[in-house]
C-alpha cells in the first residue's frame, strides 16, 4: 500500500495539492458579491467585525495578533470600499466602534454562503463513508494541523 510518495497518487501529495489549491484560492481577491474586490485580510476583518459586535481597532489587532496600526490601515481601505463606518463609543469616546454598512453586510453573507457551500461539499463527499472512516479523517487532520502549528511556535 504507497502510502507516501512523491508521486502523484499518494496520500501526502494530493494532501499537499489540495492545501496549495486552497492557499491559491485565498490569496486571489473576490467581489463577495459587491462591486469591490476584496483581499483575504479584508473579508477577515469584516466578519470580525460582524461576529464581534462593539470591538474597536485595538480589540481587533489583539484578536489578530498584528498591531493596532494594521488594523487601522484594513480600516481605512474597507470604509474607502463602502464596507466599513466608524462610530463613536457611547460608554467611552477615546474609543472607535466599527460597523459595517450594507455593502459590508452583503459581503459577510456571501463570504458565509462560501462556507456553507464547502461545508455542503465535504458532506456530501463524506455522506456515503462509515463513521470509523470519517472519525479517522477528523482524527488525520487535526493531528496534521496541530503538527504544522507546533513547528511554527
Amino acid at each position: 500500500m504507497l502510502v507516501c510518495s512523491k508521486e502523484e497518487s499518494g496520500v501526502s501529495y494530493q494532501l499537499l495539492r489540495v492545501a496549495w489549491l486552497l492557499f491559491d484560492y485565498d490569496k486571489k481577491t473576490h467581489f463577495y458579491g459587491t462591486d469591490k474586490r476584496l483581499f483575504e485580510a479584508e473579508i477577515h476583518l469584516i466578519v470580525a467585525i460582524k461576529e464581534n459586535p462593539g470591538f474597536h481597532v485595538a480589540a481587533l489587532a489583539q484578536k489578530f495578533g498584528v498591531t493596532k496600526g494594521a488594523v487601522s490601515q484594513l480600516v481605512q481601505k474597507l470604509q474607502k470600499k463602502g464596507m466599513v463606518t466608524k462610530q463613536s463609543d457611547p460608554d467611552n469616546q477615546s474609543k472607535v466602534l466599527l460597523r459595517l454598512t450594507t455593502k459590508g453586510q452583503t459581503a459577510y453573507s456571501t463570504h458565509a454562503s462560501f462556507h456553507r457551500e464547502f461545508d455542503e461539499k465535504v458532506n456530501k463527499l463524506l455522506e456515503e463513508e462509515s463513521e470509523d472512516h470519517v472519525l479517522f479523517l477528523k482524527r488525520f487532520l487535526s493531528t496534521m494541523a496541530q503538527d504544522i502549528e507546533s513547528r511554527e511556535e
